[in-house]
């Protein structure tokens, strides 16, 4: 069968998508991957077949670094000048890239992949990462930080979220859906989940929520494998104490050098050695003591084992493998499902509460890192969490033979 495997936005939305491409390759199937034209050499590193839609993701959002940290509204705005300016080309382009696939799979904010699927007549599948993308009573929409709303706010926020989309895209995707000379859509948000969605997410860390209608979980897609860490990392582990590991993943940053100095700052005042993760941030490229170990891109499947604490963003991804690792997380959410996944940590007992980005301060963090470090009702909830989902991941049949199958 030939697949196109079709993701949009950031690295914690492609990477997962790479995971599951791979898998159907190893099946013996076609796949074609479909992104943004930055994860092209991503794509090639695992013998893919590459096939770029839409714009740049990593330079759009270096533009808008102040938007990440200037609160919901600046980024809401953001995503609404990239979504204008992107829409046209993901439906161009995905159609392009998907001429004689016979399944198409899609994350992120490929909105494109239903209709394309329809007009070439074959099955789609959305796949998210977090049950609070699925339309719930039981939580509010992403936009919303708050977790514990009553049942009739939340369906509240759901169709005032549906009709804000249909406000601001709801004409430019109807447009490119008459081009392809299907009827327009009135609900946009269901169309980017489609009528079988799957959640591919840990059930023990964010359940899917008993009213969400013909959601199939199949676990989160991010391999756990204990890929080889760089030679130069492996001796700054072996050389001292357990360090945390600090880094916020695709989130851009408009001043890089002042947010290192302010993790720097919290580190020397915790008295930790610590891994700091360039990110797309940036981060680290200063003068740094010899207790700091500045890394790329490596496998946090086998660094988080190694590790004392997880400082993240809060992505999906980070987030899972953090739990899977079994080490306390102190979790900085920059936008939107990042809240989420801080409440369920904290809930989970395996962090504390979450220090939100724009109030970040180096004694804030200090202080963070001291109590974390040193507190074993943490350390015992992460590492018994690890174990019981790493004995799920263990047991898991393969979640493609579920994907195609979920009718």
């Amino acid at each position: 069968m030939k697949f196109a495997v079709a993701a949009e936005g950031t690295r914690g939305d492609i990477h997962p998508m790479l995971a599951l491409a791979g898998r159907l390759k190893k099946h013996g199937h076609e796949v074609v991957f479909c992104a943004p034209p930055d994860f092209a050499e991503s794509a090639h590193a695992r013998g893919l077949t590459f096939h770029p839609v839409g714009l740049d993701i990593r330079e759009f959002l270096n533009a808008e670094a102040r938007s990440l940290h200037g609160g919901g509204l600046a980024m809401a705005r953001a995503a609404g000048r990239l979504m204008k300016d992107n829409l046209g080309r993901q439906f161009a382009d995905l159609r392009a890239g998907a001429e004689g696939c016979e399944f198409i799979l899609s994350a992120g904010t490929q909105i494109a992949a239903s209709s394309i699927a329809e007009v070439l007549g074959v099955p789609h599948r959305f796949i998210a990462y977090d049950p609070i993308l699925l339309r719930s009573a039981m939580h509010p929409p992403v936009f919303c930080r708050r977790p514990d709303l009553p049942r009739w706010l939340n369906r509240l926020l759901w169709s005032m979220q549906g009709w804000l989309l249909q406000l601001g895209l709801g004409g430019i995707v109807n447009r490119e859906r008459a081009r392809l000379g299907l009827p327009a859509s009135r609900d946009l948000y269901g169309l980017l989940l489609g009528r079988h969605p799957i959640l591919a997410a840990e059930e023990r860390i964010a359940p899917i929520p008993p009213d969400a209608e013909r959601v199939v979980c199949i676990g989160c897609l991010h391999p756990f494998d204990e890929t080889p860490l760089p030679e130069k990392l492996e001796a700054f582990l072996a050389a001292g104490p357990r360090p945390v590991y600090l880094g916020f993943g695709s989130m851009t940053d408009p001043n890089p050098e002042r947010s290192t100095g302010l993790l720097l700052e919290a580190i020397e005042r915790a008295e930790v050695r610590a891994v700091l993760s360039e990110g797309w941030a940036g981060l680290g490229d200063v003068a740094l003591p010899d207790h700091v170990e500045v890394v790329g891109v490596v496998d946090h499947s086998t660094l988080f084992q190694r590790v004392a604490a997880v400082v993240h963003h809060g992505g999906a991804g980070t987030t899972t493998m953090a739990a899977r690792a079994g080490v306390p997380q102190i979790v900085v959410p920059h936008i939107l499902d990042q809240f989420h996944w801080a409440a369920r940590v904290q809930r989970l007992g395996v962090a504390p509460p979450p220090l939100m980005r724009r109030k970040l301060t180096a004694d804030g963090l200090a202080h963070r890192l001291r109590a974390i470090c040193g507190n074993e009702w943490l350390a015992e909830n992460a590492a018994e969490l690890g174990e019981r989902l790493r004995h799920d991941l263990a047991g898991r049949r393969d979640p493609v033979e579920a994907m195609i199958r979920c009718d």
